[in-house]
């Protein structure tokens, strides 16, 4: 076997080895049955849900692993998981930032984290936002991966992207308000809220991949496509459930554009633990077409192009600053 083979079998090889990965919002959707997946492979998983309820049940679905509250609504939490995840285990292998949630489009006001932050982009953003960077000592001293749960509605001009001009203009200001208890909104787009946090989400993945990857910390980013029976539907289900499940019955299930949560999960645990060769750092993957249940590189699952918005580094630049002010992080952290 040629040496450049042989280092890289083994480099796969050694990648494939047990992790220690840390998933939130793993008790319901894609992180549910990643987190299942990983754990028939043989690797640990921590399970950093928003209750300790969430949690136990985490673990009941996924076969094991070990329970954590990490709620991404109140920074408070954050803070906590991510101090007694660095005195436990010292070594991450994986940070996947999954959990979401996604607004009524019929609430009459926005729902707000603890902290003051309108909630789809408190939690999507926000909350991952001061996670990640609260465990990167952490993940540096493993050389490890942050997985960015993306989505192809972060893009303005793409279906379902309707982002609004003042969002695709400035997350930065538009997204992360001043943490008070009514900070200033947009009224009436709250169903926008959920595509400004992808967008918020991209950008993320983006800086992070510029600024953590001189100390070894790989960042990757990928939209796991349309799932409808993830609890991101949640709130449409209880907005119109007969039209949720009416619209749930033919993206699945007739015109197959939504794809089965398993699906979501193996595309989930792929970039878990593909190796730098196959997704190398600041990756972005996604399926060649909606209708695909591609998960891996070689089957098609790969990457993809983002937006103009997500391609802007001085608005990226931007929104780091921004939500490590509005977090209490120092300014460049």
């Amino acid at each position: 076997m040629p040496p450049t083979a042989l280092l890289l079998l083994l480099l796969g090889l050694a990648r494939s080895a047990a992790l220690q990965i840390a998933i939130t919002g793993s008790n319901s959707g894609i992180g549910a049955s990643a987190s299942k997946m990983l754990l028939e492979r043989g690797h640990s998983v921590i399970h950093a849900c928003r209750t300790a309820e969430a949690a136990a049940e985490a673990v009941a679905l996924a076969g094991g692993g070990a329970p954590m509250v990490c709620d991404l609504a109140d920074l408070q939490s954050v803070r906590r998981f991510a101090a007694s995840l660095s005195a436990e285990a010292p070594a991450l292998d994986v940070l996947c930032l999954n959990a979401g949630v996604s607004p009524s489009r019929k609430a009459e006001v926005p729902a707000r984290t603890r902290d003051g932050f309108e909630e789809t982009v408190g939690v999507n953003h926000i909350g991952h936002f001061l996670l990640a960077s609260l465990l990167e000592p952490v993940l540096t001293r493993s050389e490890g991966t942050v997985v960015v749960t993306a989505s192809g509605v972060h893009d303005p001009d793409a279906p379902g992207g309707t982002v609004q001009a003042r969002a695709a203009q400035s997350p930065a200001s538009s997204a992360c308000p001043d943490p008070t208890p009514d900070p200033p909104g947009r009224p009436g787009d709250r169903s926008d809220a959920y595509h400004d946090s992808k967008l918020c989400n991209v950008l993320f993945a983006a800086e992070a991949a510029r600024r953590w990857g001189g100390g070894g910390v790989a960042v990757r980013a990928f939209n796991p496509g349309l799932i409808t029976s993830t609890g991101l539907f949640r709130a449409a289900r209880r907005d119109n459930f007969l039209s949720a499940a009416l619209f749930s019955f033919v993206a699945t299930s007739v015109a197959r554009f939504s794809q089965p949560v398993e699906v979501g999960g193996a595309r989930y645990a792929y970039l878990a633990t593909a190796p730098e060769e196959e997704v190398p750092p600041g990756s972005y993957l996604s399926a060649p077409a909606a209708t695909s249940a591609a998960a891996t590189v070689a089957d098609g699952f790969g990457p993809a192009a983002v937006s103009r918005e997500a391609q802007d580094k001085e608005l990226a630049a931007r929104l780091w600053e921004r939500s490590s002010a509005v977090v209490g992080l120092g300014v460049g952290v």
